[in-house]
Protein backbone atom coordinates (compact mmCIF):
# COMPACT_ATOMS: atom_id res chain seq x y z
CA UNK A 1 0.00 0.00 0.00
CA UNK A 2 1.34 3.42 -0.99
CA UNK A 3 1.61 6.05 1.70
CA UNK A 4 -0.08 9.41 1.19
CA UNK A 5 3.18 11.31 1.12
CA UNK A 6 4.60 9.48 -1.90
CA UNK A 7 4.99 12.13 -4.57
CA UNK A 8 3.32 11.37 -7.86
CA UNK A 9 5.47 11.57 -10.97
CA UNK A 10 5.05 14.84 -12.84
CA UNK A 11 2.81 14.50 -15.91
CA UNK A 12 4.33 15.23 -19.32
CA UNK A 13 1.97 15.50 -22.28
CA UNK A 14 3.77 14.65 -25.52
CA UNK A 15 1.87 16.13 -28.46
CA UNK A 16 3.38 14.22 -31.37
CA UNK A 17 1.84 12.33 -34.29
CA UNK A 18 4.91 10.31 -35.30
CA UNK A 19 4.75 6.81 -33.77
CA UNK A 20 8.53 6.36 -33.67
CA UNK A 21 9.00 9.66 -31.87
CA UNK A 22 6.24 8.68 -29.42
CA UNK A 23 8.08 5.43 -28.65
CA UNK A 24 11.36 7.27 -28.17
CA UNK A 25 9.80 9.86 -25.86
CA UNK A 26 8.08 7.16 -23.85
CA UNK A 27 11.37 5.31 -23.43
CA UNK A 28 13.29 8.46 -22.44
CA UNK A 29 10.72 9.85 -20.02
CA UNK A 30 8.94 6.89 -18.41
CA UNK A 31 11.33 6.47 -15.46
CA UNK A 32 10.89 10.02 -14.19
CA UNK A 33 7.52 11.14 -15.53
CA UNK A 34 4.01 9.97 -16.20
CA UNK A 35 3.79 10.28 -19.99
CA UNK A 36 0.60 10.75 -21.97
CA UNK A 37 0.25 11.33 -25.69
CA UNK A 38 -1.88 13.27 -28.14
CA UNK A 39 -1.56 13.20 -31.94
CA UNK A 40 -3.60 16.32 -32.69
CA UNK A 41 -4.56 19.66 -31.19
CA UNK A 42 -8.08 18.37 -30.53
CA UNK A 43 -6.77 15.33 -28.66
CA UNK A 44 -4.30 17.48 -26.70
CA UNK A 45 -7.18 19.74 -25.58
CA UNK A 46 -9.07 16.65 -24.36
CA UNK A 47 -6.01 15.42 -22.42
CA UNK A 48 -5.54 18.86 -20.86
CA UNK A 49 -9.16 18.81 -19.69
CA UNK A 50 -8.80 15.30 -18.24
CA UNK A 51 -5.38 15.47 -16.56
CA UNK A 52 -3.32 17.98 -14.59
CA UNK A 53 -0.36 18.31 -16.95
CA UNK A 54 2.94 19.64 -15.59
CA UNK A 55 4.71 20.16 -18.93
CA UNK A 56 4.00 19.80 -22.65
CA UNK A 57 6.48 18.58 -25.27
CA UNK A 58 4.93 19.89 -28.46
CA UNK A 59 5.63 18.94 -32.05
CA UNK A 60 4.60 21.73 -34.40
CA UNK A 61 3.45 19.58 -37.34
CA UNK A 62 0.41 17.57 -36.28
CA UNK A 63 -2.55 15.69 -37.74
CA UNK A 64 -5.62 17.77 -38.47
CA UNK A 65 -6.25 21.38 -39.36
CA UNK A 66 -4.36 22.95 -36.46
CA UNK A 67 -0.63 22.89 -35.67
CA UNK A 68 1.23 23.00 -32.39
CA UNK A 69 1.37 26.78 -32.26
CA UNK A 70 -2.43 26.91 -32.50
CA UNK A 71 -2.53 24.76 -29.36
CA UNK A 72 -0.12 27.03 -27.45
CA UNK A 73 -2.08 30.14 -28.40
CA UNK A 74 -5.28 28.42 -27.22
CA UNK A 75 -3.79 27.29 -23.88
CA UNK A 76 -2.35 30.72 -23.13
CA UNK A 77 -5.86 32.24 -23.17
CA UNK A 78 -6.90 30.25 -20.06
CA UNK A 79 -5.78 31.04 -16.51
CA UNK A 80 -5.60 27.34 -15.65
CA UNK A 81 -3.12 26.60 -18.47
CA UNK A 82 -1.32 29.86 -19.11
CA UNK A 83 1.60 28.86 -16.87
CA UNK A 84 2.02 25.24 -18.05
CA UNK A 85 5.52 25.07 -19.57
CA UNK A 86 5.56 24.20 -23.28
CA UNK A 87 8.72 23.02 -25.01
CA UNK A 88 8.37 23.00 -28.79
CA UNK A 89 10.05 20.08 -30.54
CA UNK A 90 10.39 20.44 -34.29
CA UNK A 91 12.44 19.58 -37.32
CA UNK A 92 12.05 23.23 -38.36
CA UNK A 93 15.35 24.60 -37.11
CA UNK A 94 15.52 28.10 -38.55
CA UNK A 95 15.82 31.12 -36.27
CA UNK A 96 12.42 32.37 -37.46
CA UNK A 97 10.86 29.03 -36.42
CA UNK A 98 12.24 29.50 -32.91
CA UNK A 99 10.97 33.08 -32.89
CA UNK A 100 7.52 31.89 -34.01
CA UNK A 101 7.46 29.33 -31.18
CA UNK A 102 8.43 31.83 -28.54
CA UNK A 103 6.04 34.44 -29.95
CA UNK A 104 3.13 31.97 -29.76
CA UNK A 105 3.81 31.35 -26.07
CA UNK A 106 6.22 28.42 -25.94
CA UNK A 107 8.68 28.51 -23.05
CA UNK A 108 11.48 26.76 -24.89
CA UNK A 109 12.48 25.11 -28.13
CA UNK A 110 14.30 21.92 -29.16
CA UNK A 111 15.15 21.09 -32.77
CA UNK A 112 15.02 17.49 -33.98
CA UNK A 113 16.83 15.20 -33.81
CA UNK A 114 16.48 15.84 -30.11
CA UNK A 115 19.52 15.59 -27.89
CA UNK A 116 18.40 13.42 -24.97
CA UNK A 117 20.45 15.17 -22.30
CA UNK A 118 19.45 18.63 -23.48
CA UNK A 119 15.78 17.61 -23.42
CA UNK A 120 16.01 16.11 -19.93
CA UNK A 121 17.83 19.20 -18.63
CA UNK A 122 15.20 21.52 -20.08
CA UNK A 123 12.34 19.48 -18.63
CA UNK A 124 14.00 19.53 -15.19
CA UNK A 125 14.40 23.34 -15.47
CA UNK A 126 10.64 23.66 -15.75
CA UNK A 127 9.58 20.84 -13.42
CA UNK A 128 11.40 21.22 -10.14
CA UNK A 129 11.26 17.91 -8.29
Amino acid sequence: MMSDNVKQKPVVLVVEDDKNTQLLMSFLLRDDYKVCFAVSVAEAKQKMEAEAVDLILLDLSLQGEEDGLDLVRYLRTFDRWKDVPVIATTAHAFARDRDNCMGAGCNDYLSKPINRQEMMDKIKEYIQK
